[in-house]
């Protein structure tokens, strides 16, 4: 597993970037992990995430956009789970 940040260092891409090709079912969802020594945890990514984005990086690079990629992914190996649903938390207006 690859933390978020490191991902982030040495991809050049942003979390909203990030979060997006997630949307796009292009990226897997990151995991929660929790690190020894640290307080807290952060999220990491499979060992495969460079590979994917360099994959995106590669078909972009030859004119597609996110969106044919995305629509080209769908129904093959590269096509990642939809994202999980959000849980909605209840607001008490007291």
């Amino acid at each position: 597993m690859i933390p978020t940040d490191i991902v982030r260092q040495k991809t050049g891409l942003t979390t909203h970037q990030l979060n997006y090709l997630h949307r796009l079912r292009l990226l897997p969802s990151a995991t929660r992990i929790h690190t020894i020594g640290q307080v807290g945890s952060t999220c990491a990514y499979p060992a495969t995430i460079f590979t994917r984005i360099r994959v995106i990086e590669f078909l972009r690079g030859h004119g597609l956009t996110l969106a044919q990629i995305a629509q080209a992914a769908r129904g093959t190996p590269f096509e990642c789970p939809p994202p999980a649903p959000r849980a909605h938390r209840k607001v008490n207006n007291a």
